[in-house]
C-alpha cells in the first residue's frame, strides 16, 4: 500500500477512536458526570402573608413569583408551626413541630440540643452528597436584609458555640456563598459555589427580608420611583383594623414590601436559569409566618398562620396547580427528602406533599409559648372547615411582649382603645386577656371575625378538636409549663419571664 494511503487510515483510526471520549483521551474536555438527583433551592421569606398576584391580592405587584406559580403547585391551605421565627425556622429544618424538640420558646436563653433520634436536614443531605450552601449578601447587616438574603436560619435550638445559635446559619450549611444582589452572576458561580464537583446536587438556601417591617419605608420608596405605589385611600382595611391614616400608610408600605420583595425573588429565580440550572431544580418558596402586623405576627389565628407557599420542579410537578389540602411548614424537610430519594426519619411530624398524604390529612397543629423570653402558651388545632384555639393563660393579652408593643401595634389605634372608641373586634388584640377558648368557622367567616366558642350550636366542635388537640399534645411529648403552680399564683402575672420559670422546674401541663 503507497505511503499516502497508510497516512489515510491512520488518520481516519485517530478521529474514529476520538469520537469516543470514553475510549481516548483525545477529548482535553472532562466528561460529565450525570447527575442523578434534583437540585433544591429554598427561597424562605421572612414575615409576610400570601399577598401575591397568585393568591389573589389586586394591590401587589408579583409578576415573577405569579409566574413561579403557573410553572409548578401553589398550596392555598399552608400555614406555619408557629407564629413567630425562630420556632418555625427550626421546624423547617427539622419536619417537626417546635414543641416536639423544645424548641417552642421565641428568644430566650432556653437552648437544648435536639432529642436524641432528631436531626437537621442539611446534615442529612450532606451525608447523602449534596453540596449544601447559605446565601449571604456582602454590605453592612441592614443592606442585606433589604437585598438579596441574609443567611439566617434562626434555629431555636443549640447548635454549639454560642455563636452558632440565634440568627447564625454558617454552622448548619458546608458553605457560605456572598453574593452581590445588584450582579447575579455572583449567586451560583465563583466564591464558594466553585468548591462544588461536577455534577454534585446541590441544596441552596436563601432566607430573604425584604417584606419585614424594616422593609417598609425602602419598599415604599422603591415602590414610588417604580409608578406602582399601592394607593392607601383604595385599600379595603380590615374590620379588625380602625380606618386610620396610620393604618392606611403602614398596609401601603407593607404591600408594596411585598412588591419589593418579589424583585429579590426574581434575582434569584433568574440567577438559576442563567447558570442552567433551572431544569433539574426543585425550587420552593414560602414564609415563617404572617406580617409584622398587629394580629398577624405572634398571633394563631389565620393571619398570623397562613403562609404561600409555592413548588416548582420542572417534569415533576404538573404546571399551574392549585393544592387546597393542608400543609404545613413541617413538610418542607420530608418534601425534600423524598424529591432526593432519601429516607425520611420516623421523627419527623411533616409528610412529603407531593405524595398522597396530603389528601388523607384531617388537620395540622401550631403553637405560642414565650415570646421575646415573655412567658405564654397557646396551641392551635386547624382543620379544613375550623380553626380552633386554645389558650391555657388567658389572664396573658395578646401584646404582652416588647416587640408586640414597639412593633406590631398601631400608635393611632392604641389611644382609641384606651378611649373606649373600638368595637369589640379591634379591641380584641389590645386589651390585657384573651378568651381561653376560640372557634372560627373558615368557610363562612374566612377573616375569623366571629367567635363561636360559646355559642350553643357549636359545643360539640369545641370538644371533639379540644379531645384532638389535647391528644395530640400528649402524643408528641408537648410540655406546658404549669406556670401558676411554679410560681405559686392564681394568675401568672404579666411580664414573667421564660427562663425565670424554666429554672425553677418543668412539668407537664
Amino acid at each position: 500500500m503507497p505511503q499516502k494511503a497508510y497516512s489515510l487510515v491512520f488518520i481516519s483510526i485517530i478521529i474514529l477512536f476520538c469520537s469516543f471520549p470514553s475510549l481516548s483521551s483525545c477529548n482535553s474536555k472532562v466528561p460529565t458526570k450525570t447527575q442523578q438527583k434534583p437540585n433544591i433551592l429554598l427561597l424562605f421569606l421572612d414575615d409576610l402573608d400570601p399577598d401575591f398576584g397568585c393568591y389573589g391580592n389586586p394591590y401587589t405587584v408579583t409578576p415573577n413569583i405569579d409566574k413561579l406559580a403557573t410553572e409548578g403547585t401553589l398550596f392555598t391551605r399552608a400555614y406555619a408551626s408557629a407564629p413567630v421565627c425562630s420556632p418555625s425556622h427550626s421546624s423547617i429544618l427539622t419536619g417537626c413541630y417546635p414543641s416536639t424538640i423544645g424548641a417552642q420558646h421565641h428568644r430566650s436563653s432556653y437552648a437544648k440540643d435536639l432529642p436524641k433520634g432528631y436531626t437537621i436536614l442539611t446534615e442529612l443531605l450532606s451525608n447523602a452528597g449534596y453540596f449544601t450552601v447559605n446565601f449571604k449578601s456582602n454590605g453592612d447587616r441592614m443592606f442585606n436584609k433589604i437585598y438579596g438574603a441574609t443567611a439566617k436560619t434562626d434555629l431555636n435550638f443549640n447548635r454549639g458555640k454560642p455563636e452558632n445559635n440565634l440568627e447564625s446559619g454558617k454552622e448548619v450549611f458546608e458553605h457560605l456563598q456572598i453574593i452581590d444582589p445588584f450582579n447575579t452572576t455572583t449567586y451560583f458561580k465563583k466564591g464558594e459555589w466553585d468548591k462544588k464537583k461536577e455534577g454534585q446536587p446541590f441544596f441552596a438556601y436563601a432566607n430573604i427580608e425584604t417584606g419585614k417591617k424594616h422593609g417598609f419605608i425602602p419598599g415604599r420608596k422603591w415602590a414610588k420611583e417604580q409608578g406602582i405605589a399601592v394607593d392607601s385611600s383604595k385599600l379595603n382595611i380590615p374590620p379588625y383594623y380602625k380606618d386610620t391614616d396610620e393604618v392606611r400608610s403602614t398596609l401601603a408600605a407593607s404591600l408594596d414590601a411585598v412588591s419589593h420583595t418579589d424583585v429579590e425573588v426574581g434575582k434569584f429565580l433568574s440567577a438559576l436559569k442563567t447558570s442552567g440550572y433551572a431544569d433539574n431544580t426543585m425550587v420552593i418558596l414560602l414564609s415563617d409566618h404572617g406580617a409584622t402586623l398587629p394580629r398577624h405576627k405572634q398571633c394563631l389565628w389565620k393571619t398570623g398562620l397562613h403562609i404561600p407557599m409555592l413548588i416548582r420542579w420542572p417534569g415533576k410537578v404538573i404546571a399551574g396547580v392549585k393544592n387546597v389540602e393542608l400543609a404545613s411548614i413541617i413538610d418542607i424537610a420530608p418534601t425534600i427528602l423524598a424529591a432526593a430519594k432519601l429516607p425520611i426519619p420516623k421523627t419527623m411530624e411533616g409528610i412529603n406533599l407531593l405524595g398522597n398524604m396530603p389528601s388523607e390529612r384531617k388537620h395540622i397543629f401550631a403553637t405560642r409559648d414565650g415570646m421575646n423570653n415573655f412567658f405564654d402558651a397557646s396551641r392551635t388545632i386547624i382543620t379544613k372547615k375550623y380553626h380552633y384555639i386554645h389558650h391555657f393563660f388567658p389572664e396573658l393579652g395578646y401584646r404582652e411582649n416588647n416587640y408586640a408593643k414597639n412593633a406590631l401595634t398601631f400608635k393611632s389605634m392604641l389611644p382609641l382603645y384606651k378611649k373606649g372608641k373600638l368595637n369589640a373586634l379591634q379591641e380584641m388584640y389590645y386589651k390585657p386577656t384573651k378568651p381561653s377558648v376560640e372557634l372560627y368557622d373558615l368557610e363562612k367567616d374566612p377573616q375569623e371575625i366571629e367567635n363561636l366558642a360559646n355559642n350553643a350550636n357549636y359545643q360539640n366542635v369545641v370538644a371533639q378538636l379540644q379531645t384532638e388537640l389535647f391528644q395530640w399534645q400528649k402524643t408528641s411529648g408537648d410540655i406546658i409549663l404549669d406556670a401558676r403552680t411554679i410560681l405559686g399564683v392564681k394568675e401568672v402575672p404579666v411580664g414573667t419571664q421564660v427562663d425565670n420559670i424554666l429554672n425553677k422546674k418543668e412539668t407537664k401541663f
